[in-house]
């Protein structure tokens, strides 16, 4: 009777002590939160010593109608990023560091009918990797349901290369964004973000607003809407759409896919975009 209480006993020992080491460990696996697919940034920042790496593909497409000398003129834009990276590094556990690189490939068909006789097509591509950033990410504030953060990039011509190699005046342009996330309910989140980026050519930035819609549809699949424009350093305003889904295949490896359209004639036309994050941990 007494060897069996103390087994017994022993056996609900056992289990605490592994029901605590299960609890233990699950705190020190932190789930992925990503920057992509939407434009709107996490204010929050990757844990301190992880490397999270994300890269997608994107095709956008674009048309333009104009009346020419000699007849119509149709413009035909085809955007392809066929890599985008994010290399993100927990510095602290308040800061990250940021490298963002991608390869694209324009091309530019100009169709031309010239007094409605003889048609002319002109077909332009351009390749190479654009011009690249460095920066960082804080959070500056954060409770149960707010948070706050600020990003700042540097865009370095140097780092671009091919058909975008840095041209003659373009100077290291920056680029400040505030992202503020705000979690309605457990299921249910809004995020905004306000932003101002330079090109490197003019004093005059660009200015844009994200407001993003999220719902988690199930502890994996979530979906999401969001506005975004962008008023540029000519005055021209772009306002677009998107909204797509992310999936979590586990807490350290997430997929997306999303697509979008222009709200406006400046506005591309269209676009597509799938990716994949993962997040590592330097141990």
């Amino acid at each position: 009777s007494t060897h069996c209480i103390s087994s017994a006993a022993s056996d609900v020992y056992k289990r605490q002590v592994i029901l605590l080491l299960l609890l233990v460990s699950t705190s020190l696996v932190a789930q992925i939160e990503t920057d992509r697919p939407d434009f709107t940034e996490s204010p929050n920042v990757v844990p301190k010593g992880a490397l999270q790496i994300e890269t997608g593909f994107i095709l956008e497409n674009d048309q333009e109608s104009t009346a020419g000398l000699g007849g119509p003129n149709t413009l035909i834009q085809q955007h392809i990023t066929i890599n985008t990276t994010l290399f993100r590094l927990g510095l602290t556990e308040n800061i990250e560091l940021r490298l963002n690189t991608g390869f694209i490939s324009n091309e530019l068909d100009f169709k031309s009918d010239l007094d409605n006789l003889k048609a002319q097509d002109t077909i332009t591509t351009k390749k190479g990797f654009q011009t690249s950033f460095i920066g960082f990410k804080t959070n500056l504030y954060k409770n149960d349901k707010l948070s706050i953060g600020f990003l700042g990039h540097l865009y370095i011509p140097e780092l671009a290369s091919g058909d975008f190699m840095k041209t003659n005046g373009q100077k290291i342009a920056p680029e400040f964004l505030i992202p503020l996330t705000y979690d309605i309910t457990d299921k249910f989140g809004i995020a905004v973000q306000y932003g101002l980026t330079w090109d490197g050519f003019t004093p005059n930035p660009i200015t844009s607003y994200t407001l993003a819609l999220g719902y988690s549809i199930t502890d994996k699949l979530s979906a999401y809407v969001e506005p975004y424009g962008f008023l540029t350093n000519n005055g021209d305003e772009l306002h677009l759409i998107n909204g797509g889904f992310t999936y979590l295949i586990n807490d350290d490896f997430q997929v997306d896919l999303t697509g979008g359209f222009g709200l406006n004639e400046a506005a591309p036309d269209n676009f597509v975009n799938c990716g994949a994050s993962f997040l590592l941990f330097n141990k």
